[in-house]
């Protein structure tokens, strides 16, 4: 039995480095690139006030690096505590979940789902449509 828990549990380990630590990661990764260089030119264009942005973007940027901290340390730990498996059930595929999502880290349609979804009520949405439609 604690052959089985030991796999179970290095595959727990992959599971989340993959789908939670590898996202996590390259999402405040992208707050601080792809989404700021959004968020500026979507100030240029008038489609949202510089005030709003200059209100809430420093709380997503914080709020990104100490959930990816948190959750990156979990893996770490876990890790750990079954080495030397555990480094390659963790490294692997938290290498291998980089590659899958580095889309996150580039200017594409998943940018401005997640700006909608920041900026929803305070965007002009009937600018936002337009440019959305001109350049995607």
């Amino acid at each position: 039995m604690d052959g089985f828990l030991v796999f179970f549990f290095d595959v727990v380990i992959a599971l989340f480095a993959f789908f939670v630590v590898a996202p996590c990661i390259l999402n405040a990764a992208s707050l601080f690139g792809v989404q700021k260089r959004f968020a500026d030119m979507m100030i240029k264009e008038g489609i949202i006030k510089e005030e709003r942005v200059k209100q809430l973007h420093p709380k997503k940027q914080i709020a990104g690096v100490i959930i990816s901290v948190v959750v990156f340390a979990a893996e770490a730990v876990a890790c750990y505590r079954t080495a030397p498996m555990g480094y390659l059930c963790g490294g692997v595929p938290l290498v291998a979940g980089f590659l899958k999502y580095r889309q996150i880290l580039q200017y594409n349609s998943l940018t401005v789902k997640r700006f909608r979804n920041s900026y929803k009520d305070d965007l002009d949405t009937k600018k936002f449509n337009k440019f959305v439609e001109n350049n995607f």
